[in-house]
């Protein structure tokens, strides 16, 4: 056989491979040309996009505009007027230095370049593909317009369509977008942004050039975040290389459970550093309620000797010289603040749960302060409560604590003699009046009056039941479905605890099943919501390593049974990218479905195995708890009745 022989790549597939690298989606795009605008010197930049940036994307500015000279070779690779030599990157003082933006934009998507310098009497147009002015040998033509630069990016991965289907939906897009762009509104004064959909004439960005910082953070973030604000500096470290440190970071009093991702310029320059981020948040943790998330800017200036900026294909990271010092002494510094502002506090007192003729309120009680009233939180505002009430229990259950022989990493556990919490959630009844309303007679008085048989195939999930004179067999499946929805409904907030033996990272279950698309957003629901999910679902997240959350318990929906741990990674996925986690409703009864699917049993050879759980567990709550709706008649079929082979017997 003969062996293949090594080639050099086709120059076309080298240059979107390293446009993969460098433009991983539109926001990315943007970045790489919002920071060529600020570059300029634009005091003024406008971005307009649609789709999500993938059918177009525009970024206007008022800088120094483009030399017409230059614009035949402004889209190739490594042009640039920022650096001549490798040593220059020590002393890099802008955002673009390597030449690779545009040209990487314009191999996996049609762009278009508008510019006039101040010395032009007219603006010029150039088309460009493949690095290249299209068509080959055209020169730019004329046109009106502004001094400053106009870039816009036409169909946007067009030749790349893994990358176009790996994307998120345009209203997520769009959402990273403005993100991008609030981030560097925040930080670039001086400078005025906008930001919109193109077509409308309303901007979802507007800043301008002469705000200051802190109303920048207002007009993005609200005022519930800048009236919170505290201006944070460091003293600078010579020894360190860090002249200075300032920015804006909330207060102890600051009520917030979303998290909003911390915002850090080192040397003018977007990155990311979770070092200082994981730093910061332990520091918060010592001031803030559980489950609070602070709001953080923080703009660093550090010797260009100590940093290398030329690590990242997107320049998201950098790295640095005295990582661990300077981390220590910023968050030393932010202690420090903390304590001397924690001196009176702001507490929220209300009702749990609203009458059905009465809405309870909130008040705010602060030390020297009025009172004033405030709406219920929602959902995505849930306050923990006291730590007596975290332990929900089945009135039914009884005191006991055993290791079950088919799940020996399962625990159970129930605590005697609490008082069941009354579900007063508008939502829980509409979804169980939802039920109560499909339920069929005929079946009813079926499943109250059953008789186990036997399992037919535990590979289709069919068993056989007798009811009176009449055999049926069924689809258990979807029984057990329909039946753990209706006790996920009846026990909401009353279940007890299965308790994994060993905490289950929800990182590696994710990895290990091959479900790590969307593993980030995934495990940010999960810690983001995890007071809820244990209040009202029994579900203990453990967050003490906040970068690799663990399932610590699990609900408890049947005495003596638990499910299928192998289906657990599917359950987490699905709890995260497929329940509507923005509509109370919706988020309730989608965790209880989700939770519905992880009970149901498996697929089994075993039919001994599946018929025991069917006789003992499933069955009793059948005839006891079970309300089948109408939709279940394809899955009971009758088979066979006394009558019926009395007059076959006849015939023979």
């Amino acid at each position: 056989m003969e062996l293949p022989r090594i080639r050099p790549l086709d120059e076309a597939v080298v240059n979107r491979i390293a446009a993969g690298e460098i433009v991983l989606a539109p926001s990315s795009a943007l970045k790489e040309m919002l920071e060529n605008s600020i570059d300029a010197g634009a005091s003024s930049i406008d971005v307009a996009c649609k789709d999500g940036g993938l059918k177009l994307l525009q970024i206007t500015d008022n800088g120094s505009g483009i030399a017409k000279e230059d614009l035949a070779i402004v889209c190739e690779r490594f042009t640039t007027s920022k650096l001549r030599k490798f040593e220059d990157l020590q002393h890099i003082s802008t955002y673009g230095f390597r030449g690779e933006a545009l040209a990487s934009i314009s191999h996996i998507a049609h762009l278009s370049v508008i510019t006039k310098t101040a010395d032009d009497s007219c603006a010029w147009k150039c088309l460009y593909k493949a690095g290249k002015v299209d068509p080959p040998l055209s020169q730019p033509q004329a046109v009106a317009g502004k001094d400053g630069t106009t870039i816009t990016v036409e169909d946007l991965f067009f030749n790349f369509p893994s990358r176009l289907n790996s994307l998120r939906s345009p209203s997520e897009e769009y959402a990273k977008i403005l993100d991008v762009v609030s981030r560097y509104a925040v930080h670039t004064t001086g400078v005025g942004f906008t930001c919109k959909k193109y077509g409308t004439t309303a901007n979802d960005i507007t800043i301008r050039a002469n705000v200051t910082q802190k109303e920048r953070i207002r007009a993005i973030y609200g005022s519930s975040v800048a009236s919170d604000l505290l201006e944070f500096s460091v003293e600078p470290e010579p020894s360190f290389g860090l002249s200075k440190c300032s920015g804006y970071v909330t207060n102890v009093n600051f009520d917030n459970k979303k998290s909003i991702a911390p915002i850090f310029f080192i040397n003018g320059r977007l990155v990311t550093c979770d070092p200082l981020r994981r730093a910061l948040q332990q520091t918060y943790n010592s001031y803030l309620p559980k489950g609070h998330k602070p709001f953080v800017y923080l703009s660093l200036e550090l010797d260009s000797t100590n940093v290398d900026v030329n690590v990242h294909p997107t320049k998201r990271e950098v790295r640095f010289l005295f990582e661990d010092e300077i981390v220590d002494h910023i968050s030393a510094k932010l202690a420090e603040v903390l304590s001397n502002v924690d001196v009176s506090r702001t507490f929220l007192t209300q009702q749990l749960l609203p009458s059905p003729k009465r809405v309870a309120t909130n008040q705010e009680i602060v030390s020297s302060a009025p009172k004033k009233a405030r709406p219920l939180p929602t959902l995505s505002q849930y306050k923990r409560p006291s730590e007596h009430k975290l332990v929900r229990t089945d009135f039914s259950q009884s005191t006991i604590s055993t290791y079950l022989p088919q799940q020996s990493k399962i625990e159970t556990s129930f605590t005697e003699g609490t008082q069941r919490t009354k579900v007063k959630l508008k939502s829980i009844f509409e979804l169980k009046h939802e039920t109560e309303q499909k339920v069929d007679k005929r079946l009813l008085e079926i499943f109250s009056r059953l008789t186990f048989i036997g399992v037919v195939d535990s590979l289709k999930r069919l068993m056989c039941f007798q009811y009176d004179v009449n055999l049926f067999m069924a689809d258990y499946g979807c029984l057990c479905y329909e039946l753990f929805y209706q006790i996920g409904l009846s026990d909401f907030s009353n279940f007890g605890t299965l308790r994994l033996s060993q905490p289950v990272s929800i990182d590696q279950l994710l990895v290990e099943n091959g479900l790590d698309h969307g593993k980030d957003t995934v495990v940010s629901v999960f810690v983001e919501m995890k007071d809820m999910l244990l209040e009202y679902f029994s579900i203990e997240i453990d967050t003490e390593q906040p970068e690799d959350p663990r399932i610590v318990t699990l609900p408890l929906l049947a005495k003596g049974y638990v499910p299928d741990l192998g289906k657990l990674a599917l359950f987490v996925f699905r709890c995260g990218t497929k329940v509507n986690w923005d509509d109370e409703k919706e988020c309730l009864g989608g965790i209880i479905q989700q939770l519905a699917l992880l009970y149901v049993p498996g697929a089994k050879e075993d039919d001994a195995e599946i018929a025991s759980t069917l006789e003992t567990v499933i069955c009793p709550l059948l005839k006891s708890r079970f309300l089948p709706s109408s939709d279940l008649k394809p899955d009971v079929v009758e088979i066979a009745n006394l009558p019926g082979l009395y007059k076959v017997f006849e015939r023979c």
